[in-house]
């Protein structure tokens, strides 16, 4: 997500000596694998899908049993009282880095990672744009994950943070714009800290998203995705005018077809075909294009963002069938009125053949 400034330290602070016990009685076993396979980077799963072990994003998330057994790290996430994603525990080996890159996926348009160092050492450095910082244990950090980035441990110290996702209610955000900006001229923070102590036998609610993406997005979001490009592009100055027009012709023919076909299908299964035949072929034309644009914000290729952003997460077939119900209207049958013309009574089996009554099904 774009911030302000490349970091924000929010007015927090953590028991670490509490967080490294607990820290301590976490098995090597459990640990599992960055999903790039970055070298010395490990990570255990504390939100995720339905609670298990793994790295994925999109669907219900739940609380891990990992997670389940670390009492104070729970306190941390309920005190912030947001909505949480994907959540983990990250461990970086001394000498080892996060390579450099920019989070241009669907997800992070609109999620911030929120750090809490719980082991680190001072040659543990963020790079994030032109700007570096290193972030003390027991703090609270956010940071611009849409320019550029990159961690480095030039330590001989194992770094361990806790990292929670959250797209953030206004009263999250309204911290963040008062907090410290450590980087800026004037970035000192305009609340004090709040230390957040240890209570043990304390019951905490955690809250985790249900609802973060339909495995088919709906036409007004593809258009405020792709608009949101198109003004990126058109900003930076070094694009060639003929290329930005191309751009802004294909990826508004995208939109315009995604909605035709959003009309028809919506969330039925038998729409899969359609959406990833229009999928497909954007990105066919898009990659054929000779003609390359960046962004203003952040410098990055427009035809990446597009892929990763919109195509990438337009459809999620695999989803679908833990969406919808299995019947359709458009599969089975009318929905709204009878054979006859006449319109259905609300006590009649439904016409879509499902064996329910109408007012208990498409009703």
């Amino acid at each position: 997500m774009k911030l302000a400034a490349e970091f924000h330290r929010l007015p927090y602070r953590f028991d670490v000596a509490r967080l490294q016990q607990e820290l301590a009685s976490v098995p090597e076993s459990a640990w599992i694998p960055h999903p790039d396979n970055h070298p010395g980077n490990m990570a255990l799963p504390l939100i995720s899908l339905r609670g298990e072990d793994n790295n994925l994003f999109h669907g219900p998330m739940q609380i891990t049993p990992h997670l389940r057994r670390l009492e104070y790290m729970q306190q941390v996430l309920a005190s912030l009282g947001e909505v949480y994603g994907r959540s983990r525990l990250m461990r970086l080996a001394p000498g080892c880095e996060v390579p450099l890159h920019t989070d241009t996926n669907y997800h992070w348009h609109t999620r911030v990672r929120i750090h809490v160092p719980i082991t680190t050492h001072p040659g543990v450095q963020f790079h994030c744009g032109d700007k570096q910082t290193h972030m003390g244990a027991g703090e609270c950090w956010i940071f611009d994950t849409w320019k550029q980035h990159r961690v480095v441990n030039s330590s001989e110290h194992e770094r361990v943070h806790l990292v929670f996702d959250t797209a953030g209610s206004s009263r999250f955000w309204e911290c963040v714009s008062q907090s410290e900006r450590p980087c800026d001229v004037a970035g000192q923070a305009l609340v004090e800290d709040q230390f957040v102590a240890y209570q043990p036998g304390r019951p905490v609610q955690i809250l985790t998203e249900r609802y973060n993406a339909t495995p088919v997005k709906s036409p007004g979001e593809v258009e405020g995705l792709i608009n949101d490009l198109l003004l990126d592009i058109a900003a930076a100055p070094d694009n060639p005018a003929d290329a930005v027009v191309e751009y802004q012709r294909q990826l508004r023919r995208f939109a315009q077809d995604w909605r035709m076909l959003f009309s028809l299908y919506g969330y039925e299964t038998a729409g899969t075909a359609h959406y990833s035949g229009l999928i497909n072929a954007a990105a066919a034309e898009l990659q054929a294009c000779p003609m390359q644009v960046k962004t203003a914000s952040n410098g990055q290729d427009a035809r990446s963002i597009f892929l990763h952003r919109v195509l990438d997460a337009a459809l999620e077939p695999a989803r679908l069938a833990d969406y919808l119900p299995t019947t359709s209207p458009t599969a089975a049958g009318p929905s709204v009125s009878s054979q006859s013309g006449g319109k259905v009574s609300r006590n009649a089996p439904c016409p879509c053949g499902s064996g329910k009554k109408y007012k208990h099904c498409h009703g």
